[in-house]
């Protein structure tokens, strides 16, 4: 073979090669997963019905937006159907069953779009979200518990 038509191979084959490896962008995350159901809440005199949901989501990193670092989880709220209360907090129970690693934290924001994001470590995780709900000057109300299963 001869060093010109060598060098056409090598540059039509190896340099996409090198392009593709030089310029490889970051990976996108996976999307955010939902917990195994929506979180019904019961009790609170809300519109006329006694329930209410409340979707939750948990989506691990690299992520650039919103900012989810390796290695952490963002848990979210949602409005999962109507009626909604008019105020609550969710709390997040979290385990890593990879490394025994565990914590508890209260999602933020403005109900019920909550937040919050957790250094739980590389690993699978299992999560469980469940909070008290506040409707106006009605008692409080039961947010049950949803569970969800992650990989961070």
């Amino acid at each position: 073979m001869s060093v010109p038509r060598t060098v056409r191979i090598l540059a039509a084959v190896g340099l996409p090669i090198a392009a593709s490896v030089m310029y490889a962008g970051t990976a996108s995350a996976d999307p955010p997963h939902p917990f195994g159901g929506a979180a019904v809440t019961i009790g609170c005199p809300n519109q006329g019905s006694l329930a209410s949901f409340t979707g939750l989501t948990g989506q691990s990193g690299p992520e650039a937006n919103p900012p989810i670092a390796k290695g952490d989880i963002h848990f979210e709220s949602f409005p999962a159907a109507a009626p909604l209360p008019a105020a609550g907090q969710i709390t997040v129970a979290w385990v890593n069953t990879d490394t025994g690693r565990s914590g508890i934290v209260d999602l933020m924001g403005t109900y019920p779009y909550l937040s919050a994001t957790v250094n739980t470590g590389p690993g699978n995780v299992v999560a469980t979200a469940f909070g008290s709900i506040n409707w106006g000057s009605s008692p409080i109300c039961q947010s049950n518990p949803t569970i969800g299963r992650f990989i961070a």
